[in-house]
């Protein structure tokens, strides 16, 4: 973490290849006890993108079902770029983060889904929801003999950046959201809200604007719109929803993320929580989680989700 914290920049183009080179040796040097946690893949749709991967907890918690709760967790990239499995030598991010879960007694799956320019809205966020669909029904396939099985009733749904976009499409887009799977709560890490914001270009330049469309079909189709649309009794039936953002994102994100929260205590009635990774930039908090350094805010997220499980809600 002290590479990033004398790195000031905040600019994610910029920080992007160096907050990754700056965790390869720490994640390399904590291999072994990373890899102690099984992992699967398991194709759950027709195309090279529709592959999964599940992390087994050595230790899992269990559900009042007597079961093992499952958390999703949905990567980002920039709408072009991100796959659950990097090229070396960024090959254990993410199965750091996933044996992170685990570690903490959650059955841990990391899916694939279609990026632009292969496909634009919404198949990313329907990639997403047919992943939980596949293991909904699948339950068997997945489940290992060593723990309990996966348990329906208690499916998490955590998601960085570009993925967190594309979960609040899903859980909140009209036709998607009838035939997604129910879920106990969503974790929203640094997503855009909305795409018109002052001083960026994501509108009308770059991947989001081709994902989205036109202005016009973005202002039907951002998050932020698909949330001014739902009825006060959808607003109330929609999972518990936990904001993460790190310390130091870009100022548009941090709007982003106000706005965010905003709209969510004045439809709700109380302020979401919030976590804030401390002296992290928009990339690192997710590097961080098995590196033994910076993983307080996964700590609290892991403590947020286990007392939704065990019913110990403050």
């Amino acid at each position: 973490m002290d590479l990033i914290a004398k790195n000031k920049e905040t600019d994610i183009g910029k920080i992007s290849l160096y907050t990754l080179s700056a965790f390869v040796p720490i994640l390399d040097e904590k291999k072994e006890e990373i890899e102690k946690i099984e992992q699967k893949t398991f194709q759950y749709g027709p195309r090279n993108r529709h592959h999964l991967d599940v992390y087994y907890p050595l230790e899992p918690s269990v559900t009042a079902n007597g079961k093992t709760p499952i958390l999703f967790f949905i990567y980002g990239g920039g709408f072009n770029t991100g796959a659950r499995q990097l090229p070396f030598p960024y090959n254990m991010g993410y199965r750091a983060l996933g044996s992170f879960f685990a570690q903490r007694g959650f059955i841990t799956i990391i899916p694939d889904y279609r990026l632009v320019p292969e496909v634009r809205y919404p198949a990313a966020s329907e990639d997403i929801r047919d992943a939980i669909v596949w293991v909904s029904k699948n339950v068997p396939t997945i489940t290992s003999t060593s723990i309990p099985e996966p348990d329906l009733d208690y499916v998490f749904v955590m998601s960085h950046s570009a993925g967190t976009v594309h979960t609040k499409v899903l859980t909140l887009h009209p036709e998607l959201r009838v035939t997604l799977p129910p879920l106990k709560g969503l974790i929203w890490c640094a997503g855009a809200w909305f795409l018109n914001i002052k001083g960026e270009k994501f509108e009308t330049e770059g991947p989001a604007s081709f994902y989205f469309g036109s202005p016009e079909q973005q202002s039907e189709r951002e998050p932020r719109a698909l949330w001014n649309k739902l009825s006060d009794e959808e607003v109330e039936a929609l999972p518990e929803i936990l904001l993460v953002q790190a310390e130091r994102e870009p100022e548009w994100m941090k709007i982003s993320c106000d706005t965010l929260a905003k709209d969510l205590e004045n439809r709700l009635g109380k302020a979401p929580k919030r976590i804030i990774s401390q002296g992290h930039n928009h990339i690192s908090p997710n590097w961080a989680l098995s590196s033994g350094e910076g993983e307080a805010w996964g700590e609290e997220v892991a403590e947020w989700l286990n007392a939704r499980i065990l019913g110990t809600i403050a």
